[in-house]
């Protein structure tokens, strides 16, 4: 029998794809929240990244496209950096930044983490990695990230 008035929130998880691997815990958690929590008080949580949820489209930048096609209705978000801070965009360091900053300054709620994990020397690219630690510097002025 069909659920009536469940409530759906979109996540939006934004990370450069040097931690792309981290999607996969991200979604079996909020699998598991889903079985747990989310049947039990008829919400659920559903997870949305450019790899799963953009088709191909010109007409505008990448991001600007991203961003139409569904970050914009993204209800919250979790963004993650490792040693990159992504591609830039027309008007952010990073697709992840732009995806960090529209949902700020529409009052959404997004959660930021750094990670900390063993990584060969050469395979970080230290200006990449140079942003990573200034952005994080930006962020403890703005709030609190783990």
């Amino acid at each position: 029998m069909p659920r009536v008035g469940i409530t759906v929130y979109d996540l939006l998880v934004s990370c450069p794809g040097d931690v792309i691997d981290i999607i996969e815990i991200i979604r079996d958690s909020v699998d598991s929240f889903n079985r747990a929590f989310g049947r039990r008080n008829n919400i659920e949580i559903v997870i949305n990244h450019w790899k799963t949820h953009s088709y191909p489209q010109f007409g505008s930048s990448p991001q600007e496209i991203l961003n139409e096609q569904f970050v914009k209705d993204c209800d919250l978000a979790i963004a993650i950096f490792g040693t990159r801070f992504g591609t830039p965009t027309d008007r952010y360091y990073s697709g992840t930044e732009e995806e960090i900053e529209d949902m700020v300054n529409s009052g959404k709620q997004v959660f930021v983490y750094f990670l900390n994990r063993k990584i060969s020397p050469s395979e970080i690219d230290l200006e990449q990695y140079n942003r990573v630690q200034i952005y994080k510097k930006e962020c403890q002025k703005k709030g609190l990230y783990s």
